[in-house]
């Protein structure tokens, strides 16, 4: 009986290439649309300094990878199985 339950949560935890392709293109989504967002509209629509679009652009990428970063961690949980 041991050997089923231990069979059953080997599959469930197991992790494929394709999953942690998914994942990660997800997250580089995540973190690269709102930076290339706020650059474009900074430059094209508000016509701001270049200096200025950079920093709003880079501002922009730094909260945008800490956001990653706490979701990334929920991705783990979910790939692996724990329901905690």
């Amino acid at each position: 009986m041991s050997d089923i339950d231990n069979n059953t949560n080997n599959n469930r935890k197991r992790i494929t290439v394709g999953r942690v392709y998914a994942v990660s293109t997800l997250l580089a989504v995540i973190i690269a649309i709102p930076a290339v967002a706020v650059t474009f509209v900074m430059h094209y629509v508000i016509r701001a300094e270049f200096l200025l679009t950079i920093g709003a652009g880079l501002i922009t990428l730094f909260i945008a990878m800490g956001f990653g970063y706490k979701l990334s961690k929920k991705f783990v949980k979910v790939l692996s199985g724990d329901t905690e």
